[in-house]
């Protein structure tokens, strides 16, 4: 039998050229309540649902030192420990039996109450979520669980060796008496009371201290607005007392952080002084921080996984904050060759910035950000609270409009002098974890070296 194939199945079929990204993010709409409350709505009619945030001014940092903690535990009660209308068990049972959800989170600067629903339903989840949000009962069975349930998350919190280096490395950085990098303790949870909870609630739980965002298929700004003034109309708007945040104080010198621990793996946390919130160097620095450790593509990626076959997880990131934030490199390697990977992290650090990049290089990393750009906003819904997330963070009103043409100026040029300002490997503080007896080479190689007992 013959077989004949066209000389066309040998060639790429000729696709037309494309252009520039050209997405323009939609802007949705702004209001403001008399309380103070502000809102940010846009209209989907895709489905029949309803997505909608509360972001309110309060945070892990704002915890007093003697009971950090008590914020985690505090939102983590909202819905859990019922309201003064609605039992806990009946807000669980109403919101499963509707397929709808009502989730509260805590981060280092911002706390969160999330809503989905379906269209149907809005009137009954909305009354839900706003007693919520406004009036928790902290219930005293559903505390003490959530209580138990803290502390035994403190007593396993070293269960995943890597994510125990990521986060003590970030206390060293910061320092562990600082907001930045305390953790919670048994000795500062176990004190924590129901007054504690209610008193936190009612420090930082106010309109005029809160954005919240919605998406959906309401069938006006109207008419959604309308729904919001009834239920938080009300809400009484009062100062807000912040505990003051002392400031930043990086050590700049080479430290060694090292916990020996009879593991397979091991674990090694790079951290470098980075970039204040507004900074706009935070444009040049994505380009370079997606050349340096951004994906499968990047130098660490290419050099320490890829062609010396040191670690099959490897990256780098940057975090900002009101103060300094940190520039974060990461690797999971064989305790047999850590001296070579860790050695390659430092040595890629230091290349970036004394060579200029290859402008194909530099092209291909902004494009890598700026064609990914679009998929951040999967729903209308990340897209409009992500719009309140940069209000309630201070950005320019133009931020996310201005934000891609902003990362296309950058060139191989500013990628050298970013690198130049921001990186400093000799002095950047190392985090380890590892058994030392399969070591290649002693870690203080790498600088004086403290050892620390895992608590």
């Amino acid at each position: 039998m013959t077989l004949s194939l066209s000389s066309s199945w040998a060639y790429p079929p000729g696709l037309p050229k494309t252009g520039a990204l050209d997405f323009k993010p939609p802007k949705g709409s702004r209001y403001s309540l008399d309380n103070g409350l502000v809102v940010y709505l846009l209209k989907d009619a895709t489905l029949p649902v309803i997505h909608m945030t509360a972001i309110t001014r309060t945070g892990r940092i704002y915890d007093p030192k003697e009971k950090i903690g008590l914020g985690e535990l505090a939102v983590g009660l909202l819905k859990d420990g019922g309201t003064l209308k609605y039992k806990s068990d009946e807000i669980d049972k109403t919101l499963e039996f509707l397929g709808a959800s009502i989730e509260p989170s805590l981060a280092a600067e911002e706390a969160r109450l999330d809503m989905f629903t379906l269209k149907k339903d809005l009137d009954k989840v909305l009354d839900i979520y706003a007693s919520v949000l406004l009036e928790p009962a902290f219930e005293e069975d559903k505390t003490a669980l959530k209580k138990a349930e803290t502390l035994e998350l403190i007593r396993r919190r070293n269960d995943n060796p890597s994510r125990e280096a990521r986060r003590e490395a970030v206390r060293y950085f910061y320092g562990v008496d600082h907001p930045y990098g305390w953790r919670p303790e048994l000795s500062t949870v176990e004190p924590i009371t129901g007054d504690d909870l209610k008193a936190y609630h009612t420090d930082y739980y106010r309109p005029n201290n809160t954005i919240i965002a919605a998406a959906g298929d309401f069938a006006s700004d109207e008419e959604m607005l309308g729904k919001l003034k009834e239920k938080f109309g009300g809400w009484k708007k009062g100062a807000v007392k912040f505990p003051v945040i002392p400031p930043v104080k990086i050590n700049e010198a080479r430290r060694v952080y090292f916990i020996d621990k009879d593991i397979s793996q091991t674990f090694i946390v790079m951290l470098q002084k980075g970039i204040k919130r507004h900074d706009p160097l935070e444009f040049p620095l994505s380009i370079t921080n997606e050349m340096l450790g951004g994906g499968l593509s990047s130098r660490l990626a290419s050099e320490i996984r890829s062609r010396k076959g040191l670690a099959y997880t490897v990256y780098s990131y940057f975090s900002k904050s009101p103060d300094y934030g940190f520039i974060n490199a990461y690797c999971g390697t064989k305790p047999e060759t850590y001296s070579q990977a860790l050695s390659e992290m430092l040595r890629q650090f230091e290349l970036i910035k004394t060579e200029t990049a290859p402008a194909d290089e530099v092209k291909r990393a902004k494009d890598s950000i700026i064609n990914s750009f679009v998929f951040r906003f999967t729903t209308p819904f990340d897209l409009i609270s992500e719009r309140a997330l940069y209000e309630y963070h201070n950005y320019p009103a133009d931020y996310l409009d201005t934000y891609v043409d902003k990362l296309a100026g950058v060139d191989a040029k500013a990628v050298l002098e970013t690198s130049q300002k921001l990186f400093k490997p000799e002095n950047a503080l190392l985090f380890v974890i590892g058994d030392s007896k399969k070591f290649d080479k002693p870690l203080s190689t790498f600088g004086p070296v403290t050892e620390l007992k895992e608590d």
